[in-house]
């Protein structure tokens, strides 16, 4: 596609990858979530504990699996996003000047720096 680079051959199997991950995380933890629901709420203050660490865990799995997320979003968005075409446009103009500059000296030895 013009104006689009693909990616990098080591980059996409990672965000695959990465992107699998997270979605495999997200459905272990409504697994984990869903058999903590089910257990017995009036069991002893041991499995009460346990729970609550369970909890605790879980919270900050999730948080940390929200993050990625958000993250991996901004990084699929930016893929998206077309590139500025002004910033090229200007490029092509400094070659057109040097490529001009060295065709009128002669072209001669190496274009000048400009």
């Amino acid at each position: 596609m013009a104006g689009q680079t693909p990616a990098a051959p080591e980059t996409a199997p990672k965000t695959e990858w990465l992107d699998t991950m997270v979605k495999r995380l997200m459905t272990t933890l409504e697994q984990q979530l869903a058999a903590i629901a089910q257990a017995e709420e009036g069991g002893d203050a041991r499995s009460r504990a346990a729970d609550a660490r369970t909890l605790a865990a879980l919270e900050r799995t999730l948080e940390r699996l929200s993050k990625l997320e958000r993250e991996r979003a901004a990084v699929r968005e930016k893929k998206i996003t077309p590139h500025d075409g002004q910033a090229r446009t200007a490029l092509e103009r400094r070659l057109d000047k040097r490529l001009a500059a060295a065709a009128k000296a002669g072209g001669a030895g190496k274009p000048q720096r400009g």
